[in-house]
């Protein structure tokens, strides 16, 4: 299996060493934001963004000094398009020579949790909405302004102005080309010479064609636009440091080598104009380039992982506080005869066990026996901590004698009788997103038979569920009654996205709750996740929502229809 994704890997790379540089990266990136856009099926690949910013990485690993021009249609297309798909078939299929007569029902578990996790880091691109992605930057990173400016001569507003003048910017240059303003008026002068389009001759349809496609080649960023709103030396850093850059490497071939367009996400199309495949693999990176960066400040990095995790502490504890309100008491770093735990809450007769886990999530390994030990590992000290030590405070609520809860002065908070309370619910909030080993947690966590499963979720997937299960009249009863039925899927479940499951409870209850208390193996869709998008582009309820006056101004009617049909009110945060 492995010879033959190298023989294709090495099949593409030659077979892409022709093109002009210009037109191939203004094409690929064209056709990346046309995918994710415009919602179009213009890119017939498998994972659109992930396959394309892999085929851009081995494109800049050639010595490119090729001539052809590079059209996204035709022959030639199309067989790029066969060979990104058919490497990535390769990845999905379990390969032959690990399936054998004495392979046991745990060795298939085993290479079913290391292929789902592969799969899952690989081909899927960063979910998050950009309020999320700026304020993790901020308050992880914002003990560490000196350090940052004596390293690069920057401070971290010049790396989110960055983030958004590009992305502006970028909207801006795509919605011309998307409302066909991207030539003279003389591409629509033609069009609106016949009363149907289908009736231009050929002569037409190949002018018009050669417009569009020069429009393609016109859609990148002018660096002195960038010039006009940031000061010239700082632009000039900022390329520097998340520009790709061609440079031979005759050993980059696989999806799993470490691929340059993640942490070096803007292209130039020309000396003087930039591209992205993705907008948002660029905040993204910026990320991930402080982190390292922050790291270095000490030299086991331990200070930037206290901040990493004293942020998702306090991210989570905000997220539960603009749910519950004032009709919770919310009690944090508190102790039970032992070590500090991470969040108690408690609402009525419900009891909410919190323990937040900013664990790094390593890159999986190709080979699926030695990827397992490594995904396991990781789980371990991730979610399987998190549930043990929420574990310890759910045996005292299920036993009969009262216990004291207290701050870490030892002053006595609450004195608890778990007689009171009906339900007690674990939650571990994760800094990162796990996927299928997460949303089943059947695979990876040992847990007792009497016992339930905990709720494991990642901190950005926590907030956008809240804070739209907020916008109904009696969230605080959904709540527990989405915990109790979400419970049952373990077990029988592939999903690598836990709002797809949140999405169901939300916009189509009938079917979870069939889902829920069926027998049958469940196979979420990824499509319902666009209800929360539809809900983004008319205002969400985030705090210090980005573009808010220009979202309420937006008429949507999908939006409109989920709004009305879910009977979800006006978000507080608008108010």
């Amino acid at each position: 299996m492995n010879d033959h994704i190298e023989k294709l890997s090495k099949e593409l790379k030659d077979y892409i060493r022709k093109y002009n540089h210009q037109s191939f990266v203004a094409q690929c990136c064209y056709l990346c934001n046309a995918h994710w856009r415009t919602q179009s099926n213009i890119v017939e690949l498998h994972s659109p963004v992930r396959q394309l910013m892999y085929l851009i990485s081995l494109y800049h690993s050639t010595d490119f000094k090729g001539n052809k021009r590079f059209e996204a249609y035709g022959d030639e297309y199309k067989n790029i398009v066969r060979l990104l798909n058919a490497i990535e078939d390769c990845y999905v299929s379990t390969p032959e020579n690990l399936i054998t007569q004495d392979y046991t029902e745990e060795s298939l578990k085993c290479l079913f949790i290391s292929n789902s996790t592969f799969l899952n880091y690989y081909l899927n691109a960063s979910l998050s909405y950009f309020e999320q992605d700026v304020e993790r930057i901020r308050q992880t990173f914002k003990h560490f302004e000196s350090h940052i400016k004596d390293e690069t001569g920057l401070e971290i507003q010049d790396f989110i102005d960055f983030f958004f003048l590009i992305t502006n910017l970028e909207i801006e240059i795509y919605n011309q080309h998307f409302n066909h303003k991207y030539s003279t008026e003389e591409h629509i002068l033609i069009i609106k010479m016949r009363e149907n389009p289908t009736s231009l001759t050929n002569d037409e349809l190949l002018q018009v064609s050669y417009l569009a496609e020069n429009g393609v080649l016109g859609l990148g960023i002018a660096i002195n636009k960038l010039k006009e709103s940031i000061p010239s030396e700082k632009v000039h850093k900022l390329l520097v440091i998340f520009t790709m850059i061609p440079n031979e490497n005759e050993n980059y071939l696989y999806y799993t080598d470490t691929c340059d367009y993640l942490s070096k996400p803007l292209l130039m199309t020309d000396p003087d104009h930039i591209a992205l495949l993705y907008s948002k693999q660029l905040i993204t990176a910026i990320y991930d380039y402080l982190f390292e960066l922050c790291k270095e400040a000490d030299k086991n990095g331990r200070k930037v992982l206290m901040r990493r995790e004293n942020y998702l502490e306090d991210k989570t504890h905000e997220v539960f506080r603009d749910f519950f309100g004032k009709e919770a008491k919310i009690y944090s770093n508190y102790q039970v005869n032992g070590p500090e735990k991470d969040l108690l809450i408690l609402k009525g007769k419900y009891a909410y066990i919190i323990e937040c886990k900013a664990n790094k999530y390593r890159i999986p390994f190709r080979d699926p026996i030695k990827a397992y030990d490594r995904i396991n590992d990781d789980f371990k000290k991730s979610i399987g901590k998190g549930y043990q030590q929420a574990k310890e405070i759910e045996d005292l609520f299920n036993g009969d004698e009262p216990f004291e809860i207290k701050n870490e002065r030892g002053k006595i908070l609450e004195t608890i009788y778990p007689a009171k309370f009906i339900e007690v619910f674990t939650i571990v909030v994760t800094q990162e997103r796990f996927g299928q080993i997460q949303c089943d947690l059947s695979h990876l966590l040992e847990i007792d038979e009497n016992d339930n499963f905990p709720w494991a979720v990642f901190i950005d997937d926590l907030e956008t569920f809240l804070i739209t299960l907020k916008r109904k009249n009696n969230h605080l009863f959904e709540f527990p009654a989405f915990l109790l039925e979400r419970e049952k899927l373990h077990g029988r479940m592939f999903c690598s996205d836990e709002l797809e499951l949140c999405a169901y409870f939300l916009f189509d209850r009938d079917n979870f709750l069939k889902y829920c208390n069926s027998e049958n193996f469940f196979i979420s869709s990824p499509d319902v996740h666009q209800f929360f998008d539809l809900l983004y582009y008319v205002g969400f309820g985030f705090k210090n929502e980005l573009n808010i006056s220009d979202k309420l101004k937006r008429y949507s009617p999908e939006a409109l229809h989920v709004i009305n049909k879910n009977k979800l009110q006006i978000p507080e945060s608008f108010k």
